[in-house]
């Protein structure tokens, strides 16, 4: 996954959350300012996972929170894997266009073909040759809402922090990550939305949410466009 490092700066919220983030320009989504004191936009765009064994062709290589691509034409998976499955990445970002999300609950839901692949832990430090794995107090839930067998809603109780703030940062902190599949030759769309999820139990009524959407085909090249 390649993400583009910037400097890191920390924003006092009115719902005293501590926020990271780099600067730039305010991306897509409905712009919260509601009850509670939200007041961040929600940003969810399509990772083209250059230089990986996911590489996304079909993505601007400047996808990011900041200048988001939310359309894709993909080919399915085969049988059984993931091998080509669509990295969907996400942000909330401040009225400075600080990412923030230290804490704050968001989820993905999936609708149409296809299913929510991978919701990973945003605390857990994967183990290696030398060191075990590590976890901290966030975590994440995947799960089948309407029982058809298909994984459709992913929380997530924060976004990707791995080590202390400024410290040891990773590539991919600061952000919230899914990914989707279609390994079952269904070809369609697929609908993603993601945003807040205060109570972690599913989107919020408040709209504080973006959305994405890939259409899986055999030969990745049906669609045309993305609209709402």
């Amino acid at each position: 996954m390649r993400i583009t490092r910037k400097p890191l700066l920390v924003v006092a919220l009115s719902a005293g959350m501590l926020a990271t983030s780099a600067t730039g320009a305010l991306a897509y989504g409905s712009y919260g300012g509601y009850n509670g004191g939200d007041n961040f936009k929600a940003a969810s765009y399509i990772n083209n996972d250059r230089g990986t064994a996911t590489n996304n062709v079909d993505v601007n290589d400047n996808s990011s929170c900041f200048a988001p691509d939310q359309y894709d034409m993909q080919k399915f998976s085969d049988a059984g894997t993931a091998n080509r499955n669509v990295h969907n990445d996400a942000c909330f970002l401040d009225s400075n266009g600080n990412k923030v999300g230290r804490g704050i609950g968001a989820t993905y839901e999936a609708r149409g073909v296809g299913f929510i692949s991978a919701c990973p832990d945003p605390d857990l430090t994967p183990a290696t040759a030398t060191r075990a794995a590590t976890n901290g107090p966030e975590f994440s839930k995947l799960t089948d809402t309407n029982g058809d067998g298909r994984m459709d809603r992913c929380v997530q109780s924060s976004y990707q922090d791995r080590n202390q703030v400024g410290v040891n940062d990773a590539a991919g902190d600061f952000e919230y990550h899914a990914r989707v599949n279609d390994n079952n030759a269904m070809a369609g769309d697929q609908d993603v939305k993601w945003g807040l999820d205060r109570e972690l139990d599913g989107l919020d009524y408040r709209g504080i949410n973006d959305s994405i959407k890939v259409t899986w085909s055999a030969d990745g090249l049906a669609g045309s466009s993305y609209g709402w």
